[in-house]
């Protein structure tokens, strides 16, 4: 995927985030990825957590519309977070657990690269798939 078509893809509100997609470590992965920005920190001074869940939704949901080469929408995530992130760049790897006719699930790894890849969130993202019912 060429620099163009990664700052293509995505939402105007992702895009906002600088949020940049990769290819992940396995034919049903996908890795979005962006850099720490200090407008997106707490007052604690790490990433704020819904920019955690955000990116965390976005490799998962990618990770399934790829898997089923459909839209999808998100139904439901669960995320634990286990660390803050300070440093960046921010990496989300989707991984596709299952797909089914109606919905898909993908588990999300969410790392601080800049900090020895610190693990700081890990979620499981369920989605349904949109297909045209014409």
């Amino acid at each position: 995927m060429s620099e163009s078509e990664r700052e293509s893809i995505g939402t105007a509100f992702q895009r906002s985030l600088g949020l940049r997609w990769e290819r992940g470590g396995s034919e049903k992965a996908v890795a979005v990825v962006m850099d720490m920005r200090d407008d997106l920190r707490g007052p604690a001074g790490s990433l704020e957590g819904g920019v955690v869940s955000t990116i965390a939704d976005v490799a998962g949901a990618s990770a399934c519309a790829m898997s089923v080469g459909a839209l999808v929408a998100t139904q439901h995530i669960a995320i634990s977070f286990l660390a803050p992130g300070r440093v960046g760049p921010i990496h989300a790897e989707g991984v596709v657990l299952r797909t089914g006719r109606d919905d898909a699930v993908a588990e999300v790894r969410v790392t601080d690269q800049g900090n020895e890849d610190r693990l700081m969130a890990v979620a499981l993202v369920t989605v349904r798939v949109l297909r045209d019912r014409s």
